[in-house]
């Protein structure tokens, strides 16, 4: 995930790397990763590099060798689409033209916080918003990856009424973690339909953690997705502080041990 290859800025836990994102292509390639995450957040939107200066995005990501296959995209949270705001229209069309440059495949809108289904007005506004997002997503091959605090079943009926070539589920253990949900129930009711995985590790109603520090069931999930052949996108989503890199490091350590213990289940 963008900005876990640095240092946590007084930003926040999760915003765009502006002085480093180039650099942590670099480090991915180090680390033997394949690609990254980008976070495009609502904090100078247009400024942020895959809006404004995509050909050299495709240019990092080419020389680093390591893809930008997924777009989280934080800024919906703040300012979601609804059917009569056209520059809302208007900046998903551009996005969804530069994700069509660099070959990105996923783009991952959060209901979550502020833009979560429960107690909002976002579940309205993305019903509303579903034939529009649909046939542009369709037009630029993206898969749409919700990602929802619902509950196993709600969100299994939700994702019902959606096109499953266009809308796909974003897993994020830790979170589901954090909310008390089952992950057996949740993957029995949609697990069909996740399409991006994020490892995180969270404490039952707290904040992330480092990997394994946690109550989620990282293992239980994979070994679950193995056994489902999970082909989709693994994005590390991991805890993150102000140390960067070493915090990085040792939680891929842990999870490097955590897939192979469970190949060495499946086979």
């Amino acid at each position: 995930m963008q900005g876990r290859l640095s240092k946590q800025t007084p930003r926040g836990y999760q915003a765009f790397p502006w002085e480093e994102w180039e650099s942590e292509f670099d480090r991915a390639a180090i680390r033997g990763l394949q690609h990254i995450e980008w976070v495009l957040d609502s904090h100078l939107w247009e400024e942020n590099p895959l809006v404004s200066r995509v050909d050299y995005v495709a240019a990092v990501t080419r020389a680093s060798g390591v893809a930008v296959r997924s777009v989280c995209a934080d800024y919906l949270m703040d300012t979601p689409l609804t059917p009569g705001d056209h520059e809302a229209w208007a900046q998903l069309d551009r996005l969804l033209t530069s994700m069509k440059s660099i070959q990105a495949t996923h783009l991952i809108i959060p209901f979550v916080d502020q833009s979560s289904f429960l107690g909002s007005s976002a579940g309205a506004s993305f019903m509303a918003s579903v034939e529009g997002l649909e046939s542009r997503a369709a037009s630029a091959d993206v898969m749409v990856a919700l990602e929802m605090d619902l509950g196993p079943s709600d969100f299994a009926s939700l994702l019902e009424d959606l096109n499953p070539s266009v809308f796909g589920v974003n897993y994020d253990i830790g979170n589901s973690s954090s909310l008390g949900y089952d992950p057996i129930e949740e993957l029995r009711a949609y697990g069909d339909r996740v399409s991006v995985l994020h490892i995180k590790d969270r404490l039952r109603g707290g904040e992330s953690v480092p990997l394994g520090a946690g109550d989620a069931d990282i293992h239980l999930v994979l070994r679950m997705l193995e056994d489902r052949k999970f082909d989709g996108i693994t994005t590390m989503q991991a805890y993150r502080d102000t140390e960067g890199l070493s915090a990085f490091d040792s939680q891929l350590e842990e999870l490097v041990r955590l897939i192979s213990a469970t190949r060495g289940e499946s086979h």
